[in-house]
């Protein structure tokens, strides 16, 4: 595509004319024109053609209208489909011209959204220009909450959330503005920014839905809700908010239960590891462990396994905090700190409920750590996570905690470790040669072809949409039976397991990169060694 710059309004202007009395043979032939948002304000003319939320929505920064033609910044030029949409809002003919996407971003904020924000401020009664992020009373701030400008805006940035596939949302206080933003494939990606005055009524609103204290704001609270889209599923959210010094910060983890759960053969196992793990599972008792740091799938496999698990006719017990999705056929429980309700006095009580396997969300003390063990040898299945980067570390943690080792040896199956690795857009995916020192790290050949995303619409410019999981999947052997004794090394273990055929997490990493599947950045990333 041939790319020119017009970095000043006179040309911008000139441009757009020439377009209009067909002068320019550029017109229809994949020219696409880039502009420094820096450098050139829109009109408030063409401004008033797209409304912000709309604008908002397809990306597009409306700059000059010039009879039927409509002058428009985008982050992705060549997304037709925006276009389409801004054109029949407009009745215009959208003449797109490339922008940076930050600065893009900026430039819907600074001529958009403060535009918006000061009308609801006053639509309120609030002052506009009052940056102290400083809430009313109680009273108050109930009512203002109720207020619809404030519902609308708080129901719009979940919608859109959920539509956008995040898997969070942050509103986030700074000194100059209330910035919204979404975990997009693990990335935050900036949405909109708030004037300060509004922040304490945004907050208050997201309280009222969470069931929280609208008079503390010196302490962390945490709320849980249900919010009903209009083709009526139901999306979890669970709520954070945390005082900062710039005002209260929150955090809300979006849970859509219809669409989370995965079974065993969504999760990404290859057909050796799926054998292996359908072994595992089957046993009448033992410990199984799915192991990683937070964040990275380790609940959604564990709930693989439990639906795989649930087609027989057995009594399965969990424990979790909290329960994420629902399963039919398996009794779920919550832990409730207040009442004394904890991983570990709950799996007391599960060993004289007839169980045959038992899930407790994680194993974090010596305590859950004896009893999961006791389980284990006594008859029943115990399924459970694990903090630790590797599956062979799995064992020196569980040691470290306080569980003997001839009681270890006796009762752990196995450990799987995992990652969530982002997957490369297919829309934007295109060939590249390697980093040569991430290559020689990873085993890669510097020669060989490898694959990255460009950034698109489709991605929201990331170059990535979805993940999926890189694990190594270690099971007790014989071989590794005499390596789990005080003082135990993990690496020992890990060779061990990877002699007898362990494809380590780093190798699985790489020949995904090698499929194209990840980029090679991404698997360097997901690296445990």
């Amino acid at each position: 595509m041939d790319l020119f710059d017009l970095d000043d309004p006179a040309r911008l202007d000139d441009y757009l004319a020439r377009l209009a009395s067909g002068l320019d043979p550029r017109l229809g032939h994949g020219h696409t024109p880039t502009v420094d948002l820096r450098r050139i304000a829109p009109d408030p003319k063409a401004l008033a053609q797209i409304p912000g939320r709309a604008a908002r929505r397809l990306h597009g920064l409306p700059l000059r209208r010039h009879g039927h033609l409509l002058a428009v910044a985008m982050a992705h030029p060549d997304d037709a489909e925006s276009r389409q949409s801004m054109g029949f809002l407009t009745d215009c003919t959208v003449i797109p011209f490339a922008a940076d996407p930050h600065q893009l971003t900026v430039a819907l904020a600074d001529h958009y959204d403060r535009q918006d924000d000061v009308q609801i401020a006053r639509d309120l009664g609030l002052d506009a220009g009052d940056s102290r992020n400083e809430p009313g009373s109680p009273m108050e701030m109930e009512r203002i909450a109720g207020q619809a400008p404030i519902i609308r805006l708080i129901n719009e940035a979940l919608a859109d959330a959920i539509a956008r596939r995040a898997s969070d949302v942050h509103l986030r206080p700074g000194e100059h503005h209330a910035e919204l933003l979404y975990r997009i494939d693990d990335e935050l990606v900036p949405v909109r920014r708030f004037l300060p005055a509004l922040l304490p009524a945004l907050v208050s609103r997201i309280k009222v839905i969470g069931r929280m204290n609208l008079a503390e704001h010196r302490t962390a609270q945490d709320g849980r809700t249900a919010f009903t889209l209009p083709d009526g599923r139901a999306i979890d959210l669970r709520i954070s908010v945390l005082p900062s010094i710039h005002g209260e910060s929150v955090a809300i983890r979006l849970l859509d239960t219809s669409q989370g759960l995965r079974d065993l053969g969504q999760i990404g196992l290859s057909a050796r590891d799926r054998e292996r793990i359908d072994d595992l599972v089957t046993r009448d008792h033992g410990l199984f462990l799915v192991c990683g740091p937070t964040g990275c799938g380790k609940t959604t496999t564990l709930y693989a396994v439990l639906q795989a698990l649930a087609k027989q006719r057995i009594n399965i017990l969990t424990i979790e905090e909290p329960v994420e999705y629902r399963i039919d056929g398996i009794q779920q429980m919550q832990v409730n700190r207040p009442a004394g309700f904890t991983f570990a006095t709950a799996m007391r009580n599960f060993l004289r409920h007839d169980p045959d396997v038992i899930m407790v969300g994680e194993i974090r003390d010596r305590e859950t750590a004896e009893i999961a063990i006791e389980s284990a040898l006594t008859g029943h299945l115990v399924l459970s996570t694990l903090h630790t980067n590797t599956a062979a570390t799995a064992v020196t943690r569980l040691l470290d905690l306080g569980v003997e080792p001839y009681l270890l040896r006796a009762s752990l199956l196995g450990a799987m470790s995992q990652r969530l690795v982002r997957k490369i857009c297919p829309a934007c995916r295109e060939a590249t040669t390697p980093d040569p020192r991430i290559a020689g790290l990873l085993g890669v050949p510097a020669d060989a072809t490898v694959w990255k995303g460009r950034g698109c619409a489709q991605c929201e410019s990331l170059g990535v949409r979805g993940r999926a999981a890189a694990y190594e999947l270690m099971v007790t052997s014989p071989g590794i039976l005499p390596l789990i004794h005080a003082g135990a090394e993990a690496d020992r273990i890990h060779a061990t397991a990877v002699a007898e055929g362990m494809v380590p997490l780093t190798t699985t990493a790489a020949a995904m990169a090698m499929r194209g599947e990840i980029s090679l950045e991404e698997a360097f990333r997901a690296r445990t060694d």
